[in-house]
């Protein structure tokens, strides 16, 4: 079997925009996303993005364009030596209550099943409540980053139910996290 890192996508490997990101354009990875995700791809993980992309059934941009947002994203990261395995996303409304729009987890089953992966030996990140619902729902260890659209106090994240694993500042910190457990479980 496989281990994976399961990644939010805005907020956690680029910045994210209240808007909605619509475009490559309009699409920012941020500087350590490369680093970090090459990190992962060399302890062995497969990096599998779940991401909500309300955006497309809003109609504000289509397929072919949020298929050039994720080969962009593909090509940039292998510039990094990072390999991105796969990209699974949820092209619904908040309302049209599917199974795959996080943090529901049938895109994370849906991975799981398709790549073979041991989710005893998996993490799911993400900057949200709603990243950390998703991978506690699915038994994984989850890791909160702070780069979301809007600063998280100790306090919000105390509220929250269930609780990040870890709390890490960015995507790049929460590689070290995951190289420092996998270093301390060979020594």
């Amino acid at each position: 079997m496989n281990k994976a890192v399961f990644l939010d996508r805005d907020g956690t490997l680029n910045a994210d925009s209240a808007g909605y990101i619509k475009s490559v354009d309009e699409f920012h990875l941020f500087d350590f996303t490369g680093e970090a995700l090459a990190i992962l791809t060399r302890l062995g993980y497969k990096n599998i993005v779940i991401t909500n992309q309300s955006a497309l059934g809003r109609k504000m941009l289509t397929v072919d364009e949020i298929e050039a947002i994720h080969a962009n994203l593909k090509q940039e990261l292998q510039k990094a030596g990072a390999v991105l395995d796969d990209i699974y996303y949820c092209p619904h409304l908040p309302e049209d209550n599917c199974g795959c729009r996080k943090p529901k987890t049938a895109n994370v089953e849906k991975a799981v099943a398709e790549h073979n992966i041991d989710i005893t030996e998996s993490f799911f990140i993400g900057d949200s409540d709603k990243d950390i619902q998703t991978g506690a729902e699915m038994r994984l260890r989850t890791i909160l980053v702070q780069t979301g659209l809007k600063p998280l106090s100790r306090e919000q994240i105390a509220a929250w139910r269930p609780q990040p694993d870890f709390v890490a500042v960015d995507l790049l910190a929460a590689a070290r996290i995951i190289e420092d457990l996998e270093r301390d479980r060979n020594v």
